[in-house]
């Protein structure tokens, strides 16, 4: 009892120091209290210079709160040194130190809740905008480190690996320190930059001559080991060379990202860039920054006035929180007002918000002395899809952000928008045919067109991920429209009536000239991919792959009339009959000659031997057993040869009656030309697999081409015919054979066909896009995901031909369950027992026949009688 009275005491002493930590009472906020810490290594370590510098801005900030502060006032306790002790109540802590000192100060804060403002040297990561305010003092001129760094911890530049290019007129110090900035580790960020390679090229006057040196560092690029994002420091007049080799180079695609920064735009009033959107290319990544600050008057770095400027605006803004506090506490019973009263939370956030809220205005004349001044503007490059909506390559420039040296980065897009959103929402066109099921044109009644099939269940997801519409170009083909109104959509292998050729092996000539004149994005239809034509188009990676098999007639069952010699060879059943005529006289040798041996009665002829062997072997034995023990050894080894002989046979026997004996299937390549003089072939006549055929250089398929038939459209009833009859194969696409087979099992009620299970070539089919097309590997890159996904494995297999009895792999057991001894299975037998019994009968007659010689002969003898 009394561990719960303690725990539950202390539970609620816990709440209340929480709610008093967190609530700012209306006294607090009229008396604020201000940590101020100014760093002795901030001023060089000269000890004469930072008491003199600590001093004057001491007495700079109470001289501001006094006369800012109408209302209440800012209690201000200043720090020698950054070991502070925040945990007691302080309201916002004010810094001037070094980057590490400012970042371990930060965190201090950050623990405890207290807005940090905080005032560093050059080139420091500011810290999150959630938690305070941090400015560099940056001296004019070398503001180019904190810009990147200002990029990268707002994840504005997420590179992995970064090539840097420079001219000579950048000092090496300087990029030395942009080199830092880009890839030295950030606080708070997991992501850097993993490697970075650094080109410097000379400014000579010669245009031709700092081309070639430019193209000569280009061209030795090895794009797979540095990367392809590329930061090109130059100047106004070098950064055209550089544009012009990169796109000579072909280096400016999609998969690339160019960020040009301007060095002397504002020096040399070149801020107007708008003229470098002619040198950009269709479909790359491009963005420039450069410097605007205006060169008519200098711009200069005061370290007290950042300091005025933070005290100025905290009490403006503590004033006014004051006074809207003072409002709601006059209008409001205390109940309520304990309700409506801003936290300790609250209130920092309404302070950052004010005081950000006085950086953004409009800049005085005064703020020259804050380095305000400072202004850098940050263009982006729109390049993709121009080309198909204007009729020609001119890019345009967009003004993406901004940066100044107390706001940093302010964006209004991203620096790379086609990286981040792709083709930005474009509608871009594209052309296609009525081709099932591949793609499909359906014009509904009230004159709507729909369009459908495989491809356009691919184009569909590959406009969502690369972020584009699409307008449908159809060209006007007869032959290739789609009947109005019609809504039946043929599955995968099946065939336009009247057709036994690939419907993929041609493409009407309207389709083939809008992609080579670059008019659309791509043609959204299926095409097999192949080198004749890649001279004038391109082919993406293959979206579907048809492979070839063959269709021959189902294996029909061998007869079975001698199905009682099927359990033994040929050679096993010769074998056991010279055994048994062997045994015979062996047995009659050991039983004569033997010492210990009787004159028994059906032993005393090598032939009763015989006999006597063979009813052993159909274990009917015999009446008299041999009496020596060397005859009896000589049985008893053949007993057990004869147990092992019909038990192999019986189990043997039982397994042929189960199982039965089908023709010879013709699975692969090498079987067909095995048949080749019992069976012909053929495919349909310009086919892919004909083309392939004829220019393979492997002897078997040069011999499968040689002796092959070519099919037409108008064959397909008669190779239906010749197949069933097993007298011709037809080799074609997997999904057409099994879609022929269907329609013969629906129209017959029954299988006569069968598939080969080596699929010994394929055919891929692609879209098709334009010879040069920057938009190819990205597009590539989709449709490999669609792979590894399965999306396109299930677009497929929606639209494959349903399974049924025919199809391969099915039920296999299905003859073994229903199997039954018929007499087709034991007809053998009976004939045996019917040549038997006519050798039997023919035995008889000879046996008459002898016995009536025998008997005429003893007639004409003379026999004399003895009484």
């Amino acid at each position: 009892m009394t561990s719960f009275l303690f725990f539950l005491l202390w539970s609620i002493t816990g709440v209340l120091f929480v709610d008093g930590l967190d609530v700012m009472p209306l006294s607090r906020l009229r008396n604020a209290t201000m940590a101020v810490v100014v760093d002795k290594g901030f001023f060089s370590g000269k000890s004469e210079d930072y008491r003199k510098a600590r001093a004057i801005i001491l007495d700079s900030i109470h001289d501001v709160a006094k006369k800012e502060m109408h209302v209440g006032r800012i209690v201000v306790r200043a720090f020698p040194d950054t070991d502070v002790d925040l945990r007691e109540d302080y309201t916002v802590l004010l810094s001037i130190a070094t980057c590490d000192r400012t970042w371990h100060l930060h965190e201090s804060a950050r623990q405890v809740g207290v807005l940090h403002l905080a005032i560093t040297d050059r080139s420091c990561p500011r810290v999150p905008s959630s938690d305070g305010i941090s400015i560099p003092l940056i001296v004019p001129g070398e503001e180019l480190p904190q810009i990147f760094l200002d990029l990268r911890t707002m994840d504005a530049l997420a590179w992995k690996n970064v090539v840097i290019l420079h001219d000579d007129s950048f000092e090496r110090e300087k990029i030395s320190d942009v080199v830092r900035a880009i890839t030295d580790d950030l606080p708070n960020k997991m992501s850097n930059v993993a490697s970075r390679s650094i080109f410097a090229f000379k400014r000579v006057a010669s245009e031709w001559v700092r081309r070639q040196h430019i193209r000569d560092i280009l061209g030795s690029f090895r794009v797979e080991q540095l990367g392809n994002c590329f930061l090109v420091i130059v100047t106004v007049d070098t950064i055209a060379d550089v544009m012009e080799v990169a796109k000579s180079l072909k280096m400016v695609h999609p998969g690339s990202q160019w960020l040009y920064v301007l060095t002397d735009a504002g020096s040399r009033n070149s801020t107007n860039v708008t003229y470098l959107a002619d040198l950009l290319t269709e479909g790359g990544n491009v963005a420039l920054i450069y410097n605007i600050t205006s060169s008519k008057n200098a711009c200069h770095v005061d370290l007290l006035c950042h300091v005025n400027d933070f005290v100025r605006y905290l009490a403006n803004t503590l004033q006014y929180l004051f006074t809207m506090d003072e409002e709601i506490y006059e209008n409001t019973t205390n109940s309520d007002y304990e309700v409506f009263r801003q936290t300790k939370s609250q209130i920092s956030r309404q302070i950052l918000k004010g005081i950000n809220t006085k950086f953004s205005e409009r800049p005085r004349p005064s703020d020259k002395r804050c380095g305000k001044c400072l202004l850098w503007q940050i263009s982006s490059a729109i390049t993709w899809g121009n080309y198909f909506l204007r009729g020609s390559k001119t890019a345009y420039l967009i003004e993406s952000g901004t940066w100044t040296s107390r706001g940093g980065v302010n964006l209004s897009d991203v620096i790379f928008p086609h990286v981040a959103y792709g083709f930005r929402g474009l509608s871009l066109p594209i052309v296609t045919f009525h081709n099932p099921p591949w793609q499909t044109v359906t014009t509904l009644e009230n004159g709507e067109i729909i369009y459908g099939g495989l491809v356009f269940d691919v184009l569909k997801y590959l406009s969502k991920k690369l972020n584009f519409t699409y307008a449908v170009i159809t060209p006007i083909n007869p032959s290739n429209s789609k009947p109005r109104g019609s809504s039946r959509s043929l599955t995968v292998g099946e065939r336009p009536r009247g057709t036994l050729t690939s419907v993929t092996r041609k493409l009407p000539e309207e389709v083939l000239e809008l992609v080579r004149a670059k008019k659309v994005l791509l043609a959204a239809c299926a095409y097999t991919v192949n080198d004749f034509e890649k001279s004038a188009i391109n082919f993406t990676i293959p979206i579907f792959v048809q492979t070839y098999s063959f269709l021959t007639s189902r294996p029909k069952q061998l007869s079975r009339a001698l199905l009682f010699t099927s359990p033994f060879t040929k050679e096993t059943w010769a074998c056991l009959a010279a055994a048994i005529i062997i045994m015979g006289p062996i047995l009659y040798l050991v039983h004569k000659y033997s010492p210990c041996s009787t004159k028994t009665s059906g032993l005393n002829s090598s032939w009763q031997c015989v006999w006597y062997v063979y009813g052993a072997l159909l274990q009917q034995g015999g009446m008299y057993l041999p009496q020596s023990d060397s005859a009896r050894i000589l049985v008893g080894t053949w007993w057990l040869i004869v147990m092992v002989l019909v038990a192999t046979y019986s189990g043997s026997l039982i397994a042929f009656l189960t199982f039965p004996k089908m023709d010879t299937p013709i699975l692969t390549v090498d079987d067909l030309l095995a048949h080749k003089d019992k069976l012909t072939w053929g495919f349909p006549n310009g086919s892919f697999l004909e083309e392939y055929l004829q220019n393979s250089e492997e002897e078997k398929y040069r011999l499968l081409f040689s002796r092959s038939e070519r099919h037409n459209g108008t064959e397909e009833a008669d190779i239906i015919r010749r197949v069933k009859e097993g007298k011709h194969v037809f080799i074609d696409w997997r999904s057409s054979l099994r879609f022929l087979m269907r329609k013969d099992l629906l129209s017959s009620g029954a299988c006569h066909f069968s598939l080969s299970s080596e699929e010994f070539m394929d055919e891929p089919i692609a879209m098709i896009v334009s010879r040069d097309s920057p938009y190819l590997p990205i597009i590539n890159s989709e449709l490999h995901r669609m792979h590894e996904s399965g999306l396109i494995n299930k677009w497929i297999s929606e639209k494959m031909p349903t399974k049924d009895k025919c199809w391969v792999g099915g039920a296999p057991n299905e003859v073994v369950d229903k199997r039954k001894v018929n007499v087709a299975d034991m007809q053998g037998i009976f004939f045996v027992l019917f040549m038997g019994i006519v050798l039997a009968i023919i035995f008889l007659c000879w046996e008459f026949y002898w016995h009536w010689r025998k008997v005429s002969k003893e007639r004409k003898l003379i026999t004399p009688f003895v009484s």
